[in-house]
């Protein structure tokens, strides 16, 4: 949606305009809320930070699923056991990239002080 769109949507007929409600995020300047490249970054990054962990969750519960459903076949609680491993291994590193760089973030960001 362009903001000409917004502008003539708050029009009405006769000339007069509706001022936008400061209050409301989006539509209170009517301007994009993507001042630099990491505010347009750092959301997408929350997204797949979110969707890495539901797949890795999703992962270990599968394999948890087929440990519980393998009826003492070795060949299938070792694939369900690989499964499981490689979920939790997953998490870790999902979980570390999250934070290192949550991290990396509060130092690169430029607020006067120590990043402490």
């Amino acid at each position: 949606m362009n903001l000409k769109s917004i502008q003539l949507a708050l029009q009405f007929p006769g000339g007069q305009t509706i001022e936008p409600n400061p209050n409301i995020p989006g539509l209170g300047s009517l301007k994009p809320e993507f001042k630099d490249l990491a505010s347009f970054i750092s959301p997408l990054l929350n997204i797949v930070f979110y969707v890495a962990v539901f797949l890795a969750f999703f992962y270990f519960v599968w394999g948890a699923w087929a440990y519980i459903f393998a009826s003492g076949n070795k060949e299938n609680l070792a694939k369900a056991r690989a499964r499981i491993m490689w979920a939790l291994i997953g998490l870790m590193v999902v979980f570390s990239a999250f934070f290192i760089a949550k991290f990396a973030s509060e130092i690169l960001t430029p607020k006067g002080g120590l990043p402490f």
